[in-house]
């Protein structure tokens, strides 16, 4: 299913690249602004009370876009553009200095303090705003205007040109993040951030109103109106709920794919990142395979936009299907190698209630906080005595695979994005960032409940076969619109044959 651009409203190439060029600009600040920061968090929630303290501030976040991303996705497509991206920028950027002013004061005072815990908690209320505003600002920029600014032609170029930005800042940010706390602390970095948010705020005003005001297709939606006088069920229509918008769409089985694999601790968030300090990794270690895992990712959006041009989104879409389940059971093998920390038969034979629920009690004052200076020998391979052979095959694994991940993901992308009327965009997108964090609130629930490392293991099997279900409802999809049939043939044979097909019918 497609639907028609006006005619003849197309910028020129000159003005589409100055354009694209604005774009992607904006967009690079946001992706920056949010991988330092989310990296920076998770440093910081690390050292203040180890993986369970992440895990929760997590679920604050998740819990905070599932309640409210669908519902503000509803809102956006009753705005104007021009009020919604004004909406979002500045509480995006203010969360972040809100959130770093109250993490300076946690890192300041004592951790008996009864002040700790209030503006630590308040601290997590912040950042989940702050996650909020950001992925509505990368889905307005990424999903809707990318949407009028480009065609059918550029759009894939484009989705591949934003992920690879995403990509690359998460390459440069985590190693700079990861210097800065090293050379000047962890205390003077959140404050850079801070400073920096705004900076970030400035620049991506000056950029998305130079585009607004150069592109009048920006300044006109589908509105209310139009939509009555050409269509008798649009007040019904405009009426539904969020899910039921959701699920009506062609795409569902393939977006509802994807939402399951956010239902992982197989991610480089800040699990990852915690999972790795309990493993005695130094933080520059880590950094350095979140910085991997995003070459890949950049690698598989090069990939995905040569083979979407050759082939077919399907095909892509597979190839990133195969990968991503390949180094899914690499992961899984890792639990099993020298010097993994699985120890189920020990942890559930000392397990008890009163135990565990003074444990979560107890999450928040620093107790639990992780060693972040190890000793590490790099000639036998271990740190502090323990072989770094497990936690090494597991990082390369989950890295790797986001080769695999980002080439369904722009698939899924593309396949929503040209199936979804313009007028319900914002909605299904909004309610799709939605169920993908009910998703990721499960995940941290679940951490929180196993939050020993000697018991991640089993959050890795669990996220295994979410993983592969999710795999299941895009092979669904393909299965369902008859895609599969375009797999690993050329656009020139698929085209030739629909050219003989209409002919036929003629």
């Amino acid at each position: 299913m497609t639907f028609a651009q006006p005619p003849n409203n197309r910028r020129n190439s000159g003005s589409l690249s100055k354009t694209s060029i604005f774009l992607y600009c904006a967009y690079i600040s946001t992706c920056l602004e949010d991988r330092a920061w989310s990296f920076c968090v998770s440093l910081c929630m690390v050292m203040m009370g180890g993986m369970r303290v992440v895990s929760i501030e997590q679920l604050f976040e998740g819990v905070l876009q599932m309640m409210l991303s669908g519902y503000l996705g509803k809102l956006f497509d009753g705005l104007s553009r021009k009020r919604a991206i004004m909406t979002v920028v500045p509480l995006n950027n203010l969360s972040i200095c809100a959130a770093a002013a109250l993490i300076i004061t946690c890192l300041s005072i004592d951790t008996s303090s009864p002040w700790y815990i209030v503006c630590l908690v308040v601290a997590m209320c912040m950042c989940a705003v702050n996650r909020l505003f950001l992925n509505a600002e990368k889905f307005i920029t990424g999903r809707d205007w990318v949407m009028v600014l480009g065609d059918d032609k550029t759009l894939s170029n484009m989705n591949a040109t934003l992920l690879t930005l995403d990509q690359a800042t998460n390459v440069i940010a985590p190693l700079v993040t990861g210097a800065l706390v090293t050379w000047v602390g962890l205390r003077p970095t959140v404050a850079i951030f801070g400073v920096a948010s705004l900076v970030s705020m400035a620049s991506k005003s000056f950029f998305l109103r130079a585009i607004y005001t150069t592109n009048p297709l920006l300044q006109v939606k589908k509105d209310k109106k139009e939509e009555i006088t050409t269509d008798p069920f649009a007040n019904s229509r405009l009426k539904e709920s969020v899910v039921y918008t959701y699920w009506k769409q062609v795409s569902f089985s393939a977006a509802f794919g994807m939402a399951l694999l956010f239902m992982t601790v197989m991610g480089f968030d800040g699990l990852a990142v915690g999972y790795g300090s309990s493993a005695g990794l130094p933080e520059f270690i880590i950094g350095a395979f979140r910085s991997y895992g995003s070459l890949t990712a950049i690698l598989g959006a090069f990939s995905y936009a040569f083979f979407e041009k050759r082939y077919s989104v399907a095909t892509s879409g597979l190839l990133g299907l195969v990968v991503q389940q390949l180094f899914a059971v690499l992961a899984v093998v890792s639990v099993f190698l020298p010097g993994s920390p699985m120890d189920l038969g020990g942890y559930f034979g000392n397990f008890t209630v009163g135990g565990w629920w003074n444990d979560m009690v107890h999450s928040f004052n620093g107790n639990n906080a992780t060693n972040l200076d190890p000793h590490v020998d790099w000639k036998h391979f271990t740190s502090d005595g323990v072989s770094l052979a497990s936690i090494f095959v597991f990082l390369v694994a989950i890295a790797s695979a986001r080769y695999g991940l980002w080439c369904l993901d722009l698939a899924i992308t593309h396949i929503m994005q040209v199936t979804i009327p313009e007028r319900e965009r914002n909605t299904v997108f909004g309610m799709h960032n939605a169920l993908c964090n009910t998703f990721s609130v499960l995940k941290d629930v679940l951490v929180i409940i196993l939050p020993l490392p000697t018991t991640f293991a089993i959050c890795i099997f669990i996220s295994y076969g979410f993983v592969t279900t999710g795999h299941m409802f895009f092979v669904y999809y393909l299965v369902k619109t008859n895609s599969l049939k375009t797999v690993g043939r050329r656009l020139s044979q698929i085209q030739e044959k629909e050219e003989k097909q209409e002919f036929a019918r003629l």
